[in-house]
This record gives C-alpha cells, structure tokens and sequence, in this order.
C-alpha cells in the first residue's frame, strides 16, 4: 500500500470534529497517546523484565500513523515531500555519517534554508 492510498483509507476511518482547530488536536493528542503507549512497553521490558510485544509494537505504530497521516490530511501536508526534505537536511548536518561533534555543532542557518524550501501552504 503506498502513502496517498493509506492516507485515503485512514480518513474514511476519522470522525470530523466542528472545527480544523479540533480536527488538529484530536491528531496531535492521538500521536502522543500512541508515543506513551509505545513507551510503556519499553519501560516495562527495562523496569519488569517484561519481553516486547512485537505484534503490539506493530499495531501502536500502525495507530501512531493513522493520526500522522490524518494530521497531514487535514493540514494538506504532503509526506514524501517532508521526507525528501528530512533526508536533505539530515545530508547536510551529516554528510557521509553521524557523529557527535556533528550533531552538537550543527548549522542551523543552512538546516533551515532546506527547510524553507518546502512550501507548507
């Protein structure tokens, strides 16, 4: 399934709240929901000995991006463009590999002008 089918399917699935306002923090409030829940299996695993549940890992993930896909939607955001961004940026932080030195003294000036070159609306 590709990201425009997806996203097609995860808003016949999304109830419409009275405002855009609304739409927005019931996608932003789902995302974190989704985040803790995968958190939670993590700290368990560390705290409890717990072993992962890589079926439920899978389905947080899954519900995590139905709210990003959604949140996008709403937003008339387009994801393979916000990833060909990403990588661009993440190119010029960090051109052949990560490293520490990189990652604490990052060009922000230039980071942001490939952002930038993003049209949001």
């Amino acid at each position: 399934m590709d990201f425009k089918e997806y996203q097609k399917e995860a808003e016949r699935t999304s109830a419409l709240l009275e405002t855009p306002l609304m739409d927005n923090l019931h996608y932003l409030l789902g995302m974190q929901t989704e985040v803790s829940e995968l958190s939670d299996i993590w700290k368990k695993h560390i705290a409890y000995g717990k072993a992962i549940d890589w079926v439920n890992v899978k389905e947080e993930i899954g519900d995590l991006a139905w709210y990003v896909f959604n949140f996008m939607r709403v937003n008339d955001l387009d994801f393979e463009e916000i990833l060909e961004t990403n990588i661009k940026k993440l190119r010029t932080r960090y051109p052949d590999k990560f490293t520490q030195e990189m990652a604490i003294n990052r060009d922000l000036d230039k980071e942001r002008k490939i952002l930038e070159e993003l049209d949001f609306k």
